[in-house]
């Protein structure tokens, strides 16, 4: 007879730690020296997407699906074993001194407790299983990057692991049979963007949340947390 387990799903950017991702590329690769051109074309194309936003032309969660998706761009060409240099690069120099610690030890708070420790963004998935590992993070749902003849070819699966695509990309992770009790499982994030997989769960935390989602969590009794 199985057993139902609980889990604690944390989103990344501005929840569990201060960075960005696509900041975390540009560190990386001007420090190493490497694919600097690709960045600054990444750059240069989506910027303007975020000004779009910032004077109400666009929508935040289409900016960040699109900067989500087009994350890949950022090792197109490389195979994925050098693609994986970069990915421990970053987990160790850029996201793992930028962590929030009393975030952190929630989660492994949770992991201590038997639950399942998962770490979902739309971060690309190599990368995020890499930062997971880094962090004591059980497991990570993230965006997956398309491979052809043995290397990245700038592409990334869909759905983008952003908005409601989290919980998809996260029910597709976890399966049918997981044995999942959802209404006793925990979920941390920082925005509202991210109330799907916040709603998906019984105990809902907004983590040092934005204005929004202040609101809403207020609103509905749940934790404010930081």
């Amino acid at each position: 007879m199985s057993t139902s387990s609980i889990a604690a799903v944390f989103d990344l950017d501005g929840t569990l730690y201060t960075g960005h991702i696509a900041k975390a590329y540009g560190v990386h690769h001007r420090t190493q020296r490497v694919k600097r051109l690709q960045h600054l074309a990444y750059l240069a194309v989506h910027i303007p997407i975020w000004w779009l936003v910032k004077t109400g032309l666009a929508s935040e969660l289409a900016m960040r699906r699109i900067w989500a998706q087009n994350m890949g761009w950022m090792v197109c060409g490389w195979r994925p074993e050098e693609a994986d240099k970069a990915f421990i690069w970053i987990a160790e120099n850029y996201v793992r001194p930028l962590v929030k610690q009393d975030v952190l030890a929630r989660a492994h708070a949770h992991r201590d407790q038997g639950h399942r420790t998962i770490l979902v963004s739309g971060t690309s998935t190599p990368l995020l299983e890499a930062i997971a590992r880094e962090l004591g993070i059980d497991e990570a749902v993230g965006t997956p990057l398309v491979v052809k003849r043995g290397r990245y070819n700038g592409a990334s699966e869909r759905p983008v692991c952003q908005g409601p695509g989290k919980v998809a990309r996260l029910e597709y992770h976890i399966g049918p049979d997981s044995g999942i009790d959802w209404e006793q499982s925990y979920a941390y994030a920082d925005s509202i963007l991210d109330l799907p997989m916040l709603e998906k769960v019984g105990t809902p935390v907004a983590v040092y949340p934005d204005d929004p989602l202040r609101r809403h969590a207020r609103l509905h009794g749940w934790e404010i947390f930081g």
